[in-house]
């Protein structure tokens, strides 16, 4: 077996993913739990879903072909210590910070990355509503540094996908505030659902992937109030008319 042959850890996720999209739904509309959910709304979540793995099959492997000719120009080679898994994981967090604010800033970006936030739901499903054409915007050369620095591609794909699976639950309104030293350090479903909100002092804010710690060392933390609670979608709503 290749020693870089890692598990796809988001498909192993899936089987978990529909089970907590389900019960979600079921508190949700039995009104224990806060939620909203909209059939054709969740159903393109999870068409969308379900395009970006097809797509990510197809095209991923051109991302990843150019970061494994990079390797061949790297500096080191860390190997495959637990110690290096974590580092992997930390720095690539980092790197996924500066992608998601780039997203919000930059329209060439944010054409691929509105996709994710164009539902005015939020619940579970919606962080299945990812987008096709991420290939496109050439963001993955963000990961070069840490292919130079030693990290195989093979590494950096294995604990992103944590990255993704942390990503998934944060997507509700299920689950309230939570302790105060997780809220510190992590990204939440309260830290969250400020990044998916409308209101005005919410926008632009909160863009961590695992570790809110990023947000707060530079400057765009914003805490959810409970007497401004979240409007979602974009700013300028795409809505269908109907006759």
């Amino acid at each position: 077996m290749d020693q870089y042959d890692f598990p796809q850890v988001t498909q192993l996720a899936i089987p978990f993913f529909v089970a907590a999209i389900l019960i979600e739904l079921w508190l949700v509309r039995t009104g224990r739990a806060k939620g909203s959910f909209e059939t054709r709304d969740t159903l393109t979540s999870l068409m969308m879903g379900t395009g970006n793995v097809v797509a990510g099959l197809l095209l991923g492997v051109v991302s990843y072909w150019a970061l494994l000719r990079l390797w061949q120009f790297r500096f080191f080679n860390l190997g495959l210590s637990i110690w290096v898994f974590v580092a992997a994981f930390l720095l690539d967090d980092l790197r996924y910070y500066v992608y998601h604010r780039i997203a919000h800033r930059v329209r060439w970006v944010w054409a691929e990355h509105v996709n994710h936030h164009s539902s005015q739901h939020y619940n579970l499903s919606t962080a299945l509503r990812q987008s096709w054409t991420g290939l496109f915007t050439f963001t993955f050369i963000l990961q070069a540094p840490l292919v130079l620095l030693g990290f195989h591609p093979a590494v950096i794909a294995f604990v992103f996908g944590f990255n993704l699976v942390w990503q998934f639950w944060i997507h509700t309104e299920t689950i309230g505030k939570m302790w105060g030293w997780f809220e510190f350090i992590f990204n939440t479903p309260s830290h969250h659902r400020v990044h998916h909100a409308t209101n005005p002092r919410y926008l632009d804010a909160n863009y961590a992937g695992t570790l809110i710690i990023w947000d707060r060392m530079f400057g765009t933390f914003v805490k959810e109030l409970e007497e401004d609670r979240p409007r979602y979608g974009i700013v300028k709503n795409i809505g269908t008319l109907t006759r």
